[in-house]
């Protein structure tokens, strides 16, 4: 299910007695409590939900593939870790998601690359 941003914020800004009523599938709020209202911001994004729903799973283990060097693999499954949870000091994840999109997608070239070469 996808939302433009301002229905979003209006799902979002709901009535809450804690964070986890601010959760809308994958999107994820905080609950004021001098107010109680959740935030219409969210606290995780696009790429998060992908790493954690998806590259999580996929990337959990090592590769069954002996073509990727082990370094890579470590790389990887690291990178998909941060992505899923990043530890962000300002907690704006939104500024955080564009290094990491491109750091995910230079180790995905790298992976595909090693791969491409080993069936040569």
């Amino acid at each position: 299910m996808a939302f433009f941003e301002p229905k979003m914020r209006e799902i979002l800004e709901q009535n809450c007695t804690g964070d986890e009523d601010c959760n809308f599938f994958d999107c994820f709020s905080r609950c004021d409590l001098r107010v109680n209202k959740c935030g219409a911001q969210r606290v995780n994004n696009n790429l998060q939900v992908i790493c954690d729903k998806i590259f999580r799973h996929w990337f959990l283990a090592p590769l069954k593939s002996a073509a990727v060097s082990f370094q890579l693999q470590l790389q990887l499954q690291e990178a998909v870790q941060e992505c899923a949870d990043p530890v962000v000091p300002s907690g704006n994840t939104q500024r955080a998601a564009p290094s990491m999109f491109w750091k995910l997608r230079r180790l995905l070239q790298a992976t595909l690359r090693e791969l491409q070469e080993a069936e040569k």
